[in-house]
């Protein structure tokens, strides 16, 4: 289903943060532009968050997100909210809006929940090999040749072996 590929990267990331201590966790890292790990898994949470508050609402909205830093620096907050965020996308598709940068007056695109989910998977693949950067600059060999890597390119490196 459109959630598993989802679930395993936030389940990667969750596995991760149990290893990092609190500084690993909130290091600025310059290879980032001065980002953090707690930087990037914040800013995975709140753009999920948005596609599951868009379902209720019919709306999502990924440029007016609120911003929650307490995740970017406490490991056990962002932990129980990737679980719980685990639990919520598992849904039935529904049509949605999408807000989009405009002028005034605010401007949509039309989207659906599973799309949202797929842009949220891609967009987690992507900042979990941001991560993976991070880690290699901290010399920290601690997450498997898979993370933060596209579901598709894994596949085609295992059937080219």
């Amino acid at each position: 289903m459109v959630f598993i590929q989802l679930i395993e990267q936030l389940q990667s990331l969750s596995n991760l943060l149990i290893i990092l201590d609190d500084n690993q966790y909130t290091r600025n890292n310059r290879l980032l532009g001065n980002a953090s790990i707690g930087g990037h898994t914040r800013h995975i949470i709140e753009l999920l968050k948005c596609a599951v508050d868009g379902y209720y609402t019919g709306n999502v909205d990924y440029i007016n997100r609120s911003r929650n830093l307490t995740l970017e620096s406490d490991r056990i907050a962002a932990m129980r909210e990737l679980e719980n965020l685990q639990s919520l996308i598992i849904k039935a598709d529904r049509d949605l809006k999408l807000a989009v940068e405009s002028q005034a007056p605010p401007a949509y695109v039309r989207t659906t929940f599973y799309r949202e989910i797929v842009y949220n998977t891609e967009h987690t693949i992507h900042h979990l090999a941001l991560i993976r950067v991070a880690l290699r600059e901290m010399n920290l060999d601690i997450v498997s040749d898979d993370f933060g890597v596209a579901h598709s390119t894994i596949k085609y490196r295992y059937a080219s072996q």
